[in-house]
């Protein structure tokens, strides 16, 4: 086999890379005698053309080189790169068309990739792998999770072409209780005229543990850290400046300048009982970024647009070096994202929008969920045919990136979200990407595997015109006899396919759709037992690596609902207060009639 190299640095590690995986693609589909050649080209986007029996390909840079070799390999080799480990290749006419193969071929968006809120393992190997092969250049994790990579995956990374923020929720980070709790109690909010004494082992989502951000001691300190980090992680592209999860604002006589306690959040952005935090939020982040940028003016940084900060506050300016994350937690997804009929969706448009407005050579990430959320616990949130008219709709208003949260283990059951994604952002059809998955996975029962999804999709839409993605949502707007209809359907489908797990996936899905309906029925009847529910979550851990459940979430969601049935309390979501009225609140404004 014969691979040229050209214009390109020899020793460079990602151009290796492309080399030895196309030499293994082709020997493995019989083509070892095809030539090739590697050209560094000073025109946008990847292109590759067969002429004269040597595949030329052209890119501006040597991950683009990679990408056209993966997207060769799909387009005329069979391949399919549906999940992390897991190659699909079917039977496909090995002679490769001469001429103009394809073209110049560039990403509808800048940054593409996920949110991981989980510590990196062996498993990442794998996602780097999968990440690349569908061209996807972006993760964004906690430093808690980042502190702990090795070299190795770091490196693995990078030869991929794929950037790894350190960031996400990190006051506490920046400023942890440990460090500072005793030596400086004014860094930490003000509640009630007392300063909080936050504790980092009370809860997970610090729901209620902000800092004091108007205090310049506490500024200038979180600027100081943020420089000795990136010095002391020279790799390190983009930090961030990110509250901690949830509310708990301070009130001190300083930062109350800064907000109105009359100036609720929006019912959209579960906030309304709440103040807005825009301005406060809005206000530190600029002092801090400036000092940071005075010292380390190419490290980009990150913040977040998020239920009461989630719209830009007034005059604020998106400068360059600044990246927002507009998160539409809670969105419905029933709906596009930039649906105007949508009474939820259109609100988080309208956000999108005036934040880019508000750019001013800044950037902006939409942060997504496209598994509902980590509490949704694999309910149905069928979208891959929406993820192509949302990508369009960023592209057409300059959006530069879109990342989703994820989980290997509940890939069976979204991983097709993810693949469109993935697709959608390198400029796929969205008819030719729905013929090649189901293709590629159900082989010549594409059309029934179709069906069961369809009917997925349609037992969401008849829990009401909206959607938003939590279990009471879903289950007390749907009948069970749904759920055994879908359940009647997974069990016909069909093992004899390219990707047999997928069939066994489904069948899994659907039970254990059918049994969480009937727990939700039951707690909501008063009539379920702990010993039942210990049953369900017995069955669920028997289902342990199927591709279905998030094991640990379900765990930790279900301590709620263990907490309920003890005490005799109501069980709505997840025992917090302010979270459980805005669904009670949910379930009157979009309600049946109301829609």
């Amino acid at each position: 086999m014969n691979i040229i190299i050209n214009s390109f640095e020899p020793a460079d590690a990602t151009i290796r890379l492309a080399q030895s995986e196309l030499e293994k693609l082709l020997s493995s589909a019989g083509m070892a005698d095809l030539k090739a050649e590697f050209y560094l080209s000073e025109t946008e986007g990847y292109s590759l053309c067969n002429e004269d029996g040597i595949l030329k390909f052209s890119a501006p840079s040597a991950v683009e080189i990679l990408y056209a070799v993966y997207d060769f390999a799909e387009i005329f080799m069979g391949y399919c790169f549906f999940e992390p480990g897991v190659d699909l290749r079917a039977d496909v006419n090995d002679e490769i068309p001469t001429g103009l193969l394809f073209d110049k071929k560039c990403p509808k968006l800048k940054r593409r990739g996920f949110i991981q809120e989980f510590p990196f393992s062996e498993d990442s190997f794998l996602l780097a792998d999968w990440m690349v092969k569908n061209r996807l250049n972006y993760v964004m994790t906690w430093m808690k999770y980042y502190d702990l990579i090795s070299d190795e995956l770091k490196e693995y990374f990078a030869v991929r072409g794929i950037e790894i923020e350190s960031g996400h929720h990190n006051f506490s980070y920046w400023i942890p209780t440990s460090e500072y709790g005793e030596k400086h109690p004014e860094f930490f909010a003000m509640k009630d005229g007392v300063r909080i004494k936050p504790s980092e082992d009370k809860n997970a989502l610090l729901l209620s543990e902000q800092l004091c951000t108007t205090n310049p001691e506490l500024r200038t300190e979180m600027a100081e850290k943020m420089i000795a980090y990136s010095k002391c992680h020279p790799e390190i592209k983009t930090l961030s400046i990110a509250p901690n999860d949830g509310f708990g604002w301070c009130e001190c006589p300083e930062c109350s300048k800064f907000y109105d306690t009359n100036d609720m959040g929006e019912f959209y952005c579960v906030s309304e009982h709440t103040y807005r935090a825009g301005r406060i939020y809005h206000d530190m982040f600029d002092d801090v970024a400036r000092q940071f940028h005075t010292v380390c003016p190419d490290v980009d940084v990150t913040f977040m647009a998020y239920v009461n900060y989630s719209r830009p506050s007034p005059g604020f300016k998106l400068k360059p070096g600044e990246i927002v994350y507009f998160a539409p937690y809670w969105r419905c997804i029933n709906h596009s994202i930039a649906d105007e009929k949508c009474p939820v969706n259109k609100d988080y448009k309208r956000d999108i929008l005036e934040w880019c407005a508000c750019r001013d050579g800044g950037e902006i990430n939409i942060y997504e969920y496209f598994m509902g959320v980590n509490f949704y616990l694999s309910l149905p949130m069928i979208h891959h045919e929406l993820m192509f008219d949302e990508v369009d709709f960023y592209h057409q208003n300059k959006v530069e990136g879109l990342l989703t949260q994820f989980h290997f283990s509940h890939w069976g059951v979204y991983g097709i979200n993810y693949y469109a994604m993935a697709q959608a952002g390198y400029g796929a059809d969205k008819q030719q990407f729905l013929t090649k998955i189901f293709s590629a996975l159900f082989g010549k029962h594409a059309a029934q595997y179709q069906e069961f999804y369809k009917a997925s999709r349609v037992l969401q839409e008849s829990a009401g015109e909206c959607l938003l993605p939590y279990q009471r949502h879903l289950f007390r707007r749907t009948d069970t006899v749904q759920f055994e209809n879908l359940s009647e359907l997974a069990a016909a489908l069909p093992q004899d396919i390219p990707y047999p797990a997928m069939c066994e996936r489904l069948k899994i899905w659907s039970q254990y759709l059918l049994k969480f309906k009937k727990l939700s029925d039951s707690a909501h009847a008063k009539t379920l037992t702990i010993e039942e529910l210990e049953l369900f979550l017995k069955w669920c851990h028997s289902q342990k690596d199927k591709g279905v459940i998030v094991l640990d979430r379900l765990d930790m969601y279900f301590t709620a609902l263990a907490d309920c049935l003890k005490n005799g309390k109501e069980w709505i979501h997840f025992n917090i207060d302010w979270e459980d009225d805005h669904i009670k609140q949910v379930d009157k404004y979009l309600s049946a009639e109301s829609v």
